[in-house]
């Protein structure tokens, strides 16, 4: 027993004519909040609040430095190559002692 069906079009030819009709009514299927009252595309924008714009200028000057101090690393070999590096055992003890929280 064999059923036909008659009239009855692709899923392909049934999105093209759907899509004939949403442009006839003016209805785009994407594009409808996009659209504004005078039938042009909105643009998205961003405003940034004056702590987020001193956050991005922050970030971009510490970006824009060296990770290593060149300066002070030959500071610190010329002392130690001239026996003057003198290491504060107090400073660096208490330094130790407050990093052991985060262990």
């Amino acid at each position: 027993m064999a059923i036909q069906f008659t009239g009855l079009s692709s899923q392909s030819s049934i999105k093209n004519e759907r899509a004939h009709k949403d442009e006839a009514t003016g209805n785009t299927v994407g594009n409808q909040s996009a659209v504004k009252s005078g039938g042009t595309l909105a643009e998205d924008t961003v405003k940034l609040s004056g702590a987020a714009q001193s956050l991005h200028d922050q970030h971009a000057k510490i970006s824009s430095l060296p990770d290593i101090d060149m300066d002070k690393v030959e500071q610190i070999k010329n002392a130690i190559a001239a026996g003057e590096y003198k290491i504060d055992t107090q400073k660096l003890a208490s330094n130790m002692a407050s990093m052991d929280h985060l262990f």
